[in-house]
């Protein structure tokens, strides 16, 4: 069989769709990824991943070399309180740990530019959506014109994302149901569960519809997903007890959905999560000072997939299962009509007490 070029089929899955996916996995993978707008172009490493070897390939490749900190973090180990560059060819990589996740005392005081660019926030952005420690090394190229970026690239076999690819995000997100199917739970047998996936490679999320309720008015539970309350049952945080109450509430009235959306410890990702539990059981921080220590916003999270979840569902109108006020102005922002919102009562243990004390006092939370 003779070889051909795919022509129009190469076209279609070529590198010119789904790039974003694609700059988020070589993030992950530990590969650099050019980041452009307009004249500028730079070059994008997350922080979390550099060694010893690849740190050294950096210095050596420019004079210019540099780590971004979000605000939240250099206002712990700097006295800023904004985006923020640090220089880098002078520092190890055990200062540049310290600057992205260790305790303010162990970091060594370095110079520090509070300006930065709008592709620099957009490098963060990049590193976010990987769900690593929201910190980048970044090298300014300088490329002349783009075509000169384009050559640099293919020579180098790095990939390039335009800034407007993360901009626009928002805009051309997509999801799509898969499938469907009877489910029989414990406090509900008459229920359902949809499953919808994006085109952009990131984790699936559920409709778990209880009943059959009308869809006018209809009752929601929005349920970020948990791996250590829902699953294994953790006692540090209210998830699990959320979860099945709505269930069960559910199951007692009228029916509704629960959308369980995958953005674990509120959008920073579960091993992110992780590092702030050990912040808040070995340090003394609480659920926000541990997000804000790590770099993060107090909510990471997106309400875009479940916007587009119930309007699949037909859903205009509905009353929101939820403490969180903050959800109520979200879901609000993508034009539903939120009718009332129905309050939790969970129980308290003395191991999630402050974890709910720090929601009301800090996060808003009604209960």
């Amino acid at each position: 069989m003779s070889l051909k070029m795919f022509g129009p089929i190469g076209n279609f899955f070529g590198l010119g769709n789904n790039l974003l996916s694609r700059a988020v996995n070589e993030i992950r993978r530990c590969a650099p990824v050019i980041l452009h707008e307009d004249d500028k172009y730079l070059l994008v490493f997350a922080s979390e991943l550099l060694e010893e070897p690849s740190l050294a390939v950096f210095k050596s490749f420019s004079d210019n070399v540099y780590i971004l900190l979000t605000a939240q973090r250099a206002s712990y180990v700097t006295t800023h309180d904004k985006l923020s560059r640090v220089g880098a060819n002078t520092l190890s990589l055990a200062d540049i740990r310290t600057l992205m996740s260790g305790l303010p005392e162990e970091a060594r005081s370095v110079p520090v530019e509070e300006g930065s660019s709008p592709l620099d926030s957009l490098a963060i952005d990049l590193v976010k959506m990987a769900k690593l420690l929201p910190s980048a090394l970044v090298i300014d190229m300088g490329f002349g014109n783009i075509e000169e970026m384009y050559d640099w690239c293919k020579c180098n076999g790095i990939l390039h994302l335009a800034g407007k690819a993360l901009t626009d995000y928002t805009q051309e997100y997509v999801l799509q149901e898969v499938c469907r199917s009877d489910l029989y739970l414990q406090d509900s047998l008459k229920s359902k569960i949809i499953v919808y996936r994006s085109k952009i490679g990131e984790p699936e999320h559920y409709a778990i519809v209880i009943g059959e309720p009308a869809i006018e008015n209809i009752v929601v539970r929005l349920h970020s997903s948990c791996y250590t309350g829902d699953l294994l049952g953790s006692l540090s945080c209210d998830c699990r007890s959320q979860l099945l109450t709505a269930v069960k509430l559910l199951a007692e009235q009228v029916g509704g959905i629960i959308l369980y959306i995958s953005q674990e410890g509120r959008g920073i990702g579960l091993a992110n999560k992780i590092r702030a539990y050990s912040l808040q059981m070995q340090n003394s921080l609480d659920t926000v000072d541990a997000n804000r220590f790590l770099g993060f916003d107090d909510d990471e999270r997106i309400f875009l997939p479940a916007a587009m979840i119930l309007r699949n569902l037909g859903v205009s109108s509905l009353q929101l299962l939820t403490n969180n006020p903050h959800k109520v102005q979200e879901i609000g922002k993508y034009g539903f009509d939120v009718t009332k919102t129905i309050p939790f009562h969970m129980e308290i243990n003395e191991y999630n007490g402050n974890y709910i004390k720090t929601k009301q006092t800090r996060l808003g939370h009604t209960n």
